[in-house]
């Protein structure tokens, strides 16, 4: 269930929870910060965090805002998330 106007801090509870559960291999933690990349995110994986944003959160993401500096860590994609919610 999505909280009404979900904040940063819950976007980014749910993208580590989501990153951690679907992505990760097992024992490969996420953090807010942690470089997507240096984690073994690849462009297929980041086609299933942007699917799973915008499900959960009811925003699209536009082909403009997939750029390297929204999909380089947990908190540049809250960011992102968080300002497409402001903009419903």
């Amino acid at each position: 269930m999505i909280k009404a106007d979900p904040d940063m801090d819950y976007i980014r509870a749910e993208l580590c929870s989501f990153i951690s559960t679907n992505i990760l291999a097992e024992g490969v933690r996420v953090q807010n910060e942690t470089l997507l990349t240096s984690i073994g995110v690849d462009s297929f994986s980041v086609i299933e965090i942007i699917l799973f944003i915008e499900r959960k959160f009811g925003v699209i993401i536009p082909d403009e805002a997939l750029v390297p500096e929204n999909l380089q860590s947990v908190s540049a994609l809250a960011n992102c998330t968080w300002q497409r919610l402001q903009a419903k």
